[in-house]
């Protein structure tokens, strides 16, 4: 690694699900995952993101509540050096519409109650190319869950990142013009989580 490089945020998942590989990482409902069971599936993920043709740089946005593919999704952007820009739930479609074309997204994860949220994005954005559906997806869409499915096993690689390279989007609040992607870098999280 040279200076300008910092390390893969994600290998603080994979060496969590290394330590604790059956401790519980995630509960939603009456569901539980354990720390290997999320790598396995975030590993999945980027194999099932890599064969729709996203690559590093790329931004993955996120519409939808709390849940496990939120907290995946994430983690796949991270080891892919992929950008991961996550939207406020309450936001209209409108807005979401604008973050979507902002972002230049070509990946939108959605649940199918924000199915006029993913309508618009795809109105609005043409760098665009897939949307994942999160839960049932409409005739002929991408389920998220039988992308993971189908790619368990996989073992990508994760992306080598630089210290200004673009890992999260955080969207101001708007109130005196249209939101603004505040971003956070790989090397500021370096930072923060050594």
């Amino acid at each position: 690694m040279n200076s300008a490089q910092v390390c893969n945020l994600a290998r603080l998942l994979t060496h969590t699900a290394r330590q604790f590989p059956d401790r519980t990482a995630l509960i939603q409902g009456d569901q539980h995952w354990t720390w290997a069971q999320i790598d396995q599936r975030v590993d999945a993920l980027v194999a099932a993101l890599h064969a729709l043709g996203v690559r590093q740089g790329d931004r993955l946005l996120q519409q939808s509540r709390n849940n496990l593919a939120m907290f995946e999704s994430a983690w796949a952007a991270f080891r892919m050096g992929c950008v991961w820009v996550p939207t406020n739930f309450r936001l209209a479609p409108s807005e979401v519409a604008y973050l979507g074309a902002s972002s230049g997204a070509v990946v939108m994860l959605v649940e199918p109650v924000f199915a006029e949220h993913a309508q618009a994005v795809q109105a609005a954005s043409p760098a665009l190319k897939h949307v994942l559906w999160i839960g049932e997806a409409p005739s002929g869409g991408l389920s998220y869950e039988a992308l993971v499915q189908q790619h368990l096993g996989a073992a990508p690689a994760e992306a080598t990142v630089g210290v200004d390279d673009p890992l999260w989007f955080f969207y101001t609040s708007g109130t005196t013009g249209k939101p603004k992607a505040a971003i956070l870098t790989h090397g500021q999280m370096h930072f923060v989580v050594p």
